[in-house]
Order: structure tokens, then sequence, then C-alpha cells
């Protein structure tokens, strides 16, 4: 069996953040995505989940301070999770996508 890790996103940017390392970039941002449905008594119900994304300048990205909040994005990479201590010292997992591919969406 052939395995795969792969996300596909399209979404709205929450909180953005730029970040210069060495001769490179990366940006640390949220994405809103919206499931709509329809409950048991036919009314409407969105349900919206955020998603984490880090993503290393490269050159199938757009110019990095385009993400900003409020912009439509797509995003195509793979998820990742770090683990880290936290300042209790318990240890905590987070769940992100290391993104790929960024798009700005009009």
């Amino acid at each position: 069996m052939e395995q795969l890790n792969k996300v596909e996103l399209r979404g709205i940017v929450g909180n953005a953040r730029v970040q210069n390392i060495g001769d490179t970039s990366m940006i640390r941002f949220s994405v809103a995505t919206d499931h709509v449905f329809r409950d048991k008594n036919g009314g409407v119900v969105v349900e919206t989940a955020w998603h984490q994304v880090v993503a290393f300048k490269n050159d199938s990205m757009p110019d990095l301070s385009a993400i900003v909040r409020g912009a439509g994005v797509e995003v195509v990479g793979r998820l990742r999770n770090n683990r880290f201590l936290d300042s209790n010292g318990n240890e905590r997992t987070v769940t992100e996508i290391l993104a790929s591919k960024l798009s700005i969406v009009r």
C-alpha cells in the first residue's frame, strides 16, 4: 500500500507573521475553512475550522508579504506534528501544515 500525507485547503487567512531566516523567509499563518450543512430541522449550520500553516519561501510561492489577514489562499502541503514542553513542563503536540505550494485567491 502506498502511503500519502497530503493536504489541500482553500480558505481565509487569519493571523500571519513573516520571519527572515538567513537568506530565506518563512511565514506562519492560520487559515479558516467552513463546512456548511443543514441540521435536522433544516437550519443552515456553519462550522469553521482553523488550520495552522508554515511555509518557506520558494519559487512556487507568491510574495509572502501578500499573505495578510482576510486574504483568500489555496494551500497544498503535508501534515507535520511538533512536540514541545509548555511553560508548566507538560509535553504538548501541535499539528500544522507544512506548505509546499501557496496561491492567493481573489
